[in-house]
């Protein structure tokens, strides 16, 4: 068998920030050949939304770690069982009976390099090359809706999404249909909108400059987020995905 072509490392970070709970959850596997690396979001407005991030990234992890695969099948597979998860533990008449999360998941092929992800809800994958910003995942949300038609988004509209986990009735969610093939010198970034809310577009596409691993970057994230400092800050997470050659 070939050799893997990338090695990665990963960094986490997960704050409460001006909330009484943390209700954003995340997790990786990473096995012999291949990676999954997931990250929720409870749903402001729903009870429970600490348990359904949680459902929702147990999920992931186990079913992937059961069948490591990374395939468009495989990837659609997660993000639906991960709704199902959240569903099974709505109970009627307390707190998560109306329980959402978002979701963001990554699916990596270490030997080649392949890479899927899909999310539903306001958490974004972010990409970079060698410090150049690639692209992120568009945000089902109302805001951006509006800004898509070229409208203004105003305050109304921040926070309020257009999909989630935790629907029985089933949920609306993007995934890549082709694999992106990642290489030594990608950096991805899974996040939580307490996280990229509190940068501009600029400073987020240059915050990974003259970082030298992911901790570095996440240490420089987290710095930006207290900078800002504000008083209804939400819980804001990440998991960086540091890529070298294999």
């Amino acid at each position: 068998m070939a050799g893997r072509a990338l090695t990665v490392s990963l960094a986490a970070l997960s704050q409460t920030g001006q909330r009484e709970c943390n209700e954003d959850a995340f997790g990786y596997w990473e096995g012999a050949g291949s990676l999954v690396a997931v990250l929720c979001d409870g749903a402001g407005g729903h009870g429970g939304g600490q348990t359904a991030s949680r459902a929702a990234v147990t999920h992931v992890l186990e079913a992937f770690a059961l069948h490591p695969e990374v395939s468009l099948d495989a990837l659609q597979g997660l993000v639906q069982g991960a709704n199902e998860a959240v569903v099974a533990q709505q109970v009627a008449g307390t707190l998560t009976a109306d329980m959402r999360t978002t979701i963001v998941v990554l699916l990596l092929d270490l030997f080649s390099g392949a890479a899927l992800w899909a999310h539903a809800g306001d958490s974004r994958l972010y990409r970079w090359h060698d410090a150049r910003l690639l692209g992120r995942t568009r945000d089902q949300s109302l805001e951006e809706r509006l800004r898509d038609a070229g409208l203004s988004a105003n305050a109304a509209a921040s926070g309020q999404l257009t999909s989630a986990l935790g629907s029985p009735e089933g949920f609306d969610f993007d995934a890549l249909e082709a694999p992106q093939m990642l290489a030594s010198g990608d950096a991805l970034l899974l996040c939580s909108d307490g996280l990229w809310s509190a940068f501009d577009d600029l400073a987020m596409a240059r915050s990974v400059v003259g970082c030298g691993d992911a901790q570095a970057w996440l240490d420089r994230l987290e710095a930006g987020v207290q900078q800002v400092g504000r008083s209804d800050q939400d819980n804001y997470s990440a998991l960086a995905v540091w890529c070298t050659a294999g």
